[in-house]
């Protein structure tokens, strides 16, 4: 009898033990797990581009993100962020850098320092980090150097380069495949990413800029050489265009609905008020009036989770402002963000 008894108790203590173990294992989530990454590119003069944070469940921002996590200021013109795992790789184009970051609190991991020069979009695939670089500009203002600096993410060094048209861009990975926009050129390359080679591309109406996948597994692309702009969808398996037409001038900013059937893009023509733009999937013609229209737009995105548009405004030389809106273009609320916000990412 006593040594069941002290067998049970044994076995209580055992288990009160494992499951404290258990729940000791389990790491909280850091303050920037969930929620909207607002990328504000700063003035190019100044190098004050930032990162800022939006909680849409508290309707609170935090500004300067990086700067609260690791004491300094990141100082650059940040195009764009990407996240990839454990890790977000914030693109400073002027500061021909990248810094890495901890996904979720935004602690500093290293710098990418070498082997790039004016980088501005990232996408990942097999374990490699493939990042589209302008290059200098040439005595007629050209980008004839342009080219995507392979990275391999366990020591975060440039381990190849794949030479491209001029003015490559934006970049989207699709199963295995790595697509990238020659914005000063009309070609959209194709990567095989075992090989690390250009392996085709498309043909676009004028210079693509930025992608957006539907869900219907067609890729958009946003096309703008300054004088015209269009919208293309391509056919991944046969590198073929199947359809385009032209949008409104300026176009900048291009994003997909939750779902998956709207596309919704941003044009900015000079000396015009700026628009957001709807279209659906199958759409063969492009609408002639925005469903949200203002002065100052900068930015687009727009949230999977509930179809929430997301505009980012400029204010000139103040911080800028960040509009939210429903899918009918009606205003939701808004707040402030660093200057010159220019796209978002959203954080499940």
């Amino acid at each position: 009898m006593k040594r069941s008894v002290r067998v049970k108790a044994f076995l209580f203590v055992f288990f009160i033990a494992i499951s404290a173990c258990n729940k000791n294992d389990e790491t909280p989530r850091g303050e920037f797990a969930t929620g909207v990454i607002v990328v504000n590119e700063g003035n190019f003069g100044d190098a004050d581009g930032s990162v800022g944070f939006y909680d849409p469940a508290k309707e609170t921002a935090v500004q300067d993100i990086y700067e609260k996590a690791n004491g300094e200021s990141l100082s650059g013109t940040i195009q764009s962020v990407y996240f990839y795992e454990d890790n977000a790789y914030i693109i400073d184009q002027s500061g021909n850098k990248i810094e890495v970051v901890e996904a979720e609190t935004f602690k500093h991991v290293a710098t990418i320092n070498q082997g790039l020069d004016v980088p501005r979009y990232m996408t990942v695939v097999n374990g490699k980090g493939y990042v589209s670089n302008w290059g200098p500009y040439d005595q007629n203002y050209d980008l004839p150097d342009s080219y995507i600096a392979v990275i391999d993410l366990k020591n975060f060094n440039v381990i190849k380069t794949l030479n491209t048209q001029n003015g490559v861009e934006g970049m989207i990975t699709i199963d295995d495949k790595v697509y990238a926009a020659a914005s000063a050129s009309n070609v959209v390359h194709t990567i095989d990413s075992e090989l690390d080679e250009i392996v085709g591309g498309f043909t676009t109406p004028s210079g693509p800029r930025v992608f957006a996948l539907d869900g219907h597994g067609k890729l958009w692309v946003l096309c703008n050489d300054y004088v015209s702009s269009a919208i293309a969808r391509l056919d991944v398996s046969s590198e073929l265009v199947d359809k385009s037409f032209s949008v409104a001038g300026g176009a900048k900013s291009i994003a997909v609905d939750n779902s998956g059937n709207n596309i919704y893009y941003l044009s900015t023509p000079y000396g015009a008020s700026a628009g957001v733009f709807e279209i659906d999937y199958t759409a063969t013609f492009a609408p002639l009036e925005p469903i949200i229209s203002g002065d100052g737009f900068y930015g687009l995105g727009v949230d999977t989770s509930d179809g929430t548009i997301y505009v980012g405004k400029s204010n000139g030389a103040d911080n800028g402002t960040v509009i939210l809106y429903d899918s009918e273009g009606n205003e939701l609320s808004n707040f402030s963000s660093g200057r010159f916000p220019n796209g978002f990412v959203f954080r499940e």
